[in-house]
């Protein structure tokens, strides 16, 4: 569906939480802590969340995102919405696909508006675990990224040889690194792009989703959650249209 959104205000951050299960020492909190060695970790296989996003509010991207270390503590997933806290019918219901490799799902959908949220997950480890999740909507931009973008997956594992020449390895994971470029972008996208980096700065994350299908037969090894490297610097080319880029680096 997607070949570039951008994502930034997350409605789960702000969102009051309630589960039906709760390991103490992995709190439901830990879902907005912008860390994803933080998760939250249920007492059964079968366990809920609900978000109450404190107002009726536009969703049309929905992500889950697993602990870089021991990835996804879950077998399924599904996302519901309802007007009120009370989900015997939920108004809304979709199940997001997620990737073990990459350790990111999501879904896209037509722009609905309620004010609860639902995750419904299942396990077979006695318990469910979850890192992070976004619900939100994406910038609607018109322009796209111009003249294409770079990825490199950075291994940041520690390696050292002894005397011996024996390589000892301190395994940590690999982090995504994206940049891109926007050119030729008009008032109304620049007051999108700027909303956005007043959300976010440099302290919470953007959520990405980059490529399609016709790219890439599984495009989740470029999306996710990612923090900028540095507020961009945003130039006028031209009369009333501007260009800048950004330099990303993934949540870890």
């Amino acid at each position: 569906m997607s070949c570039f959104k951008l994502m930034g205000s997350n409605l789960a951050d702000q969102s009051t939480l309630t589960a039906s299960s709760e390991n103490l020492l992995f709190p439901k909190e830990n879902i907005q802590d912008h860390r994803r060695s933080k998760v939250f970790r249920s007492t059964s296989n079968s366990t809920t969340i609900i978000f109450d996003l404190q107002e009726s509010s536009s969703i049309d991207t929905v992500f889950i995102v697993a602990d870089k270390r021991s990835g996804f503590g879950i077998s399924t997933a599904t996302i519901e919405f309802n007007s009120t806290s009370d989900f015997a019918a939920p108004a809304y219901s979709i199940v997001v696909p997620f990737s073990e490799t990459f350790g990111v799902g999501y879904i896209e959908f037509a722009a609905i508006s309620y004010r609860f949220a639902r995750i419904v997950m299942t396990s077979t480890l006695g318990y469910c675990e979850l890192s992070k999740i976004y619900i939100g909507k994406s910038l609607d931009l018109v322009r796209t990224i111009n003249f294409g973008w770079t990825f490199k997956d950075e291994e940041i594992s520690k390696k050292q040889r002894n005397r011996y020449n024996q390589l000892f390895v301190d395994v940590i994971s690999r982090q995504k690194i994206i940049n891109f470029s926007m050119k030729y972008v008009d008032k109304l996208d620049l007051d999108l792009i700027n909303k956005l980096l007043d959300e976010v700065g440099e302290t919470r994350p953007i959520y990405l989703i980059l490529g399609d299908s016709n790219m890439i037969a599984d495009n989740r090894r470029f999306s996710g959650p990612l923090f900028l490297e540095d507020i961009p610097t945003i130039s006028n080319t031209n009369f009333n249209k501007y260009s800048f880029s950004m330099s990303l680096r993934e949540m870890t």
